[in-house]
């Protein structure tokens, strides 16, 4: 078989949860046959993009992405214009579409594209059976996003009150746009992809396949029966990504003062690069952000206790996969344990006020029998649903569907 793989960012190293289903991804792919790899490059990504040894059938073109520009011209043409979202307009996909239409092959048995936005920015090409990997929905992020700034205290005066309710109207409007898309995508492919049945049903579009999530069993678990002195807290995450930023600042500003005046000693630590808002967090020795770690291990072996309070998002946390994995325990909101079928106080503790969040974190902090309880339901959970291996047959299964329906194999 033949496979074009499309990616918004190269995979390797390994950064994000985006990131290991796309690495993923290409691992099935090049197992079945030769893959063409087309990958869009952050034009801030420094490292070379280098495929690990071992995984062969594999020809790689990288372009790169240039940074969405916000021209008065292209602000005009997202007002004026009916179709697409914000964000797609801000890009020039021009040079992109050239490299890719000169390096592509006329046809594959299949082509997978990892979200829609690239799928959009390559001019919709057909050039076998496709897939677009949504992983997650757009609009819910956005409207999640309004629902959590509504939950916090309005301040300012008159001006920015104005300011606050043009970004709504124009986040509404944008969450509409995606939805649309979204739709639109779903009907010019031969199947979508979502990781979780929350948001397949949500979606409603009918050619949807859910793949889910999934993380690679550790040999040793990392975690650890006992508390340490001072206790850690950890939350691990890109802060480029809004759901994150947003989870950072809640706990810090909210959630983090109510720990901290039942445990004096603990310590968090916010890994992952940080946006400019989560930089400025920063205040050790108390709260300490890390930023970009090459290896996530080490942060785990020190952590006492995984936080998860996300507000709003869509698609399932890796990050609790993660945490299950290597028995560590975990409190999330109810939006961040979401499609995982994790159970609160089976699996996890979850609350989603911060008095109720920081009474959870006390708890896991103080109840040994209650870290030890949970943390072996979890890595049940995990060891029984979410290692890669499950998601790896269901992306063969869906792709030799498709190629059998096309005729590409007998």
């Amino acid at each position: 078989m033949r496979f074009l793989v499309v990616g918004q960012d190269f995979p390797w190293p390994v950064r994000l949860g985006s990131h290991l289903r796309l690495a993923e991804v290409i691992n099935v792919a090049s197992g079945l046959g030769q893959t063409d790899l087309f990958v869009f490059v952050p034009a801030r990504r420094s490292e070379p993009c280098v495929l690990p040894s071992g995984l062969a059938n594999v020809r790689v073109k990288t372009v790169v992405r240039p940074p969405p520009t916000w021209s008065p011209g292209r602000r005009l043409r997202w007002l004026t214009s009916s179709g697409l979202p914000l964000e797609l307009v801000q890009e020039d996909s021009r040079d992109p579409r050239r490299q890719f239409d000169s390096w592509r092959r006329d046809a594959y048995d299949i082509a997978w594209f990892s979200k829609a936005a690239s799928f959009e920015l390559l001019g919709r090409p057909r050039l076998g059976p496709t897939v677009v990997d949504l992983d997650d929905l757009e609009d819910r992020k956005i409207l999640g996003r309004l629902s959590a700034a509504d939950a916090d205290d309005a301040v300012g005066g008159i001006a920015a009150r104005a300011r606050r309710a043009l970004s709504h109207v124009q986040a509404r409007a944008n969450a509409s746009r995606w939805s649309r898309f979204q739709r639109s995508v779903a009907a010019d492919v031969d199947r979508v992809v979502l990781c979780s049945e929350n948001d397949a049903e949500r979606s409603g579009l009918a050619n949807v396949t859910v793949v889910p999530n999934g993380y690679e069993a550790p040999a040793l678990p990392l975690g650890r029966e006992e508390v340490s002195h001072p206790p850690t807290l950890l939350l691990a995450g890109s802060y480029g990504y809004p759901p994150n930023a947003d989870a950072a600042r809640f706990l810090v500003k909210s959630i983090f003062p109510r720990i901290k005046a039942r445990v004096d000693d603990v310590t968090l630590r916010l890994v992952g690069e940080p946006s400019a808002s989560v930089a400025r967090l920063h205040r050790p020795p108390e709260i300490t952000v890390v930023g970009w770690v090459p290896a996530i291990e080490p942060e785990l072996a020190r952590t006492d206790l995984v936080v998860v309070p996300v507000r709003y998002g869509s698609g399932t946390r890796v990050k609790i996969l993660e945490a299950a994995a290597h028995r560590i325990p975990v409190v999330s909101t109810t939006l961040g344990a979401e499609g995982l079928g994790f159970e609160d106080g089976r699996h996890l503790l979850i609350a989603d006020d911060p008095e109720g969040f920081a009474a959870a974190c006390v708890r896991l902090l103080e109840e040994p029998l209650l870290r030890r309880r949970l943390v072996d339901e979890a890595q049940k959970a995990f060891l029984s649903h979410f290692q890669w291996g499950a998601a790896d047959e269901r992306i063969r299964t869906l792709v030799r569907s498709l190629a059998h329906q096309s005729g590409s194999v007998s």
